[in-house]
C-alpha cells in the first residue's frame, strides 16, 4: 500500500487495512482483478456512466426477482 498516505487517515481516527480477498472458489483469482484499465482506456466519465448502467440493470433485475 505504498500508493496510500495514512496520516490524513489516522488524524481523522480512520484505521487504512488493505483488502485480503478470500483466496478460494470464484475470489482465487480476485488479486488480479483491477478497474484501472478501465479507467485509462474509457475515461472517468464513460467509466462512470457505464458503472451506473450495470447497477441501475442489477436494480431492475433484483427487483424483479
Amino acid at each position: 500500500m505504498a500508493y496510500l498516505d495514512p496520516a490524513p487517515f489516522a488524524a481523522g481516527g480512520i484505521a487504512v487495512m488493505p483488502f485480503q480477498p478470500p483466496t478460494t472458489t470464484i475470489w482465487s483469482s480476485s488479486r488480479k482483478v483491477s478497474a484501472l484499465w478501465a479507467l485509462a482506456a474509457l475515461g472517468p466519465h464513460d467509466l462512470a456512466a457505464r458503472l451506473q448502467t450495470l447497477a441501475s440493470d442489477h436494480a431492475l433485475r433484483a427487483a424483479a426477482a
